[in-house]
């Protein structure tokens, strides 16, 4: 994914994914709802001021008038009112209001909304006078002790600020909804990106001492004039570095191509070590199509042979399983080297000696997170045994590979 892609995909929170996964007719309603800000807000108006009208008509006018059409007349023209306040006035307004600090953004919606309603509250009374008259105004006055026209208007201030208090205050929740949820899928996609960098990190983290010990017994392979072994070794590095730069760290493969993978690996550590190195391999059938992250096992091999292979003059052992045990994966790797510690898990500490096992533990917890289990156990009489557990997982069957060791 690009820079661009990742920054257009985090525009907005109802453009970058939908609302809802469902796959229902409710679900691509909602997605398309969502899914255009200036629509929802149209939408939420051409829904909201007709049910108003149904609400003015059997409290305020009926009240005022009885029913009959002057009195829907009155309600209809009432939220005809509210809606051209709404959009034409406080929607630009709220909306500069938003990018305001929170001082600013209070003086703003809380002056706008005191204007607005006495702006609605002068063009609902015209209305009414031009539909029923002016003797409910003159009434009105009669009881209040005044014709001026602001205190005729006064006893409906509460119902219009009530009315665009609640308008505000569901265009801001709306809108702090939207902008919180942004945000959130913002910090998700980071997250994911950087945890996806970091399985990439720890995914091509290759040992140079790997590199440089094949180089060296290639360069020794040429000296000896040796050229069908150089080249042999050669062929085996470049297909292991072929396939570990080629596999993509953040997908599975088959423990059988996790396998034939491996076996190029060591081929080129038994070329160096010839008959001090002898390796088994115990993998149970039924794990040969199971899922696993690609290379995983290779820094628990690569630990074996440089601290444990490398310090024996003969009979070094690398013994690697694999079975299937409740609906979970169970892999090993052990070794018969010495030196092998009591508490085994000191070596996890030890930032020289523990960088491939930590390697293979923090990219087991990014992928599988606490479903999957990391153990290093010490082999009686010598030796460590390596022990990963992840959920047993199988690949579709047009995409299984099953090569046998």
């Amino acid at each position: 994914m690009t820079t661009a892609n990742i920054t257009a995909n985090m525009a907005t929170p109802y453009e970058s994914e939908p609302f809802l996964a469902s796959p229902d007719a409710t679900g691509r309603w909602m997605n398309w709802f969502f899914a255009d800000k200036g629509r929802m807000f149209w939408v939420l108006q051409a829904i909201g001021w007709p049910g108003f009208v149904v609400f003015h008509f059997f409290t305020v006018s009926s009240f005022v008038a009885g029913r009959n059409p002057d009195s829907l007349l009155y309600s209809v023209a009432s939220s005809l009112i509210g809606f051209l306040t709404t959009s034409i006035l406080a929607r630009p307004i709220y909306r500069f209001a938003r990018r305001q600090g929170p001082i600013l953004l209070l003086t703003i919606v809380l002056t706008s909304t005191i204007f607005m309603s006495i702006l609605m509250g002068v063009m609902k009374a015209q209305t009414f006078g031009i539909l029923f008259g002016n003797a409910w105004m003159d009434f009105r006055g009669a009881v209040i002790g005044s014709s001026n026209f602001m205190f005729l208007i006064m006893p409906d201030m509460p119902a219009n600020l009530l009315l665009l208090g609640s308008w505000a205050g569901f265009y801001f929740g709306v809108n702090y909804y939207l902008n919180l949820r942004n945000e959130t899928q913002r910090a998700l996609v980071s997250a994911r990106l950087a945890d996806q960098a970091q399985l990439k990190m720890l995914r091509y983290q290759l040992n140079p001492h790997f590199l440089f010990n094949t180089l060296n017994a290639i360069s020794t392979l040429v000296l000896e004039k040796d050229g069908k072994g150089a080249n042999a070794m050669l062929t085996q590095l470049s297909a292991f570095l072929r396939y570990s730069l080629d596999s993509d760290p953040l997908q599975k493969t088959t423990l059988a191509e996790e396998i034939r993978a491996l076996q190029l690996y060591l081929k080129i550590e038994k070329t160096r070590f010839d008959d001090r190195l002898t390796v088994n391999f115990e993998i149970d059938d039924a794990a040969l199509d199971a899922l696993a992250p690609s290379l995983i096992l290779q820094p628990a091999i690569e630990n074996a042979i440089k601290y444990a292979i490398a310090r024996m003059e003969s009979g070094g052992v690398i013994t690697v399983r694999a079975r299937v045990d409740n609906d979970r994966l169970v892999m090993e790797v052990c070794d018969n080297g010495p030196d092998a510690p009591d508490d085994p898990a000191r070596l996890l500490k030890n930032e020289t000696a523990g960088v491939g096992l930590v390697n293979m533990r923090e990219r087991l917890a990014y992928l599988y997170q606490e479903r999957s289990a990391f153990r290093l156990l010490r082999v009686e009489p010598q030796g460590l045994c390596v022990r990963l557990s992840i959920p047993f997982e199988t690949a579709a069957p047009k995409d299984r590979r099953a090569p046998r060791p």
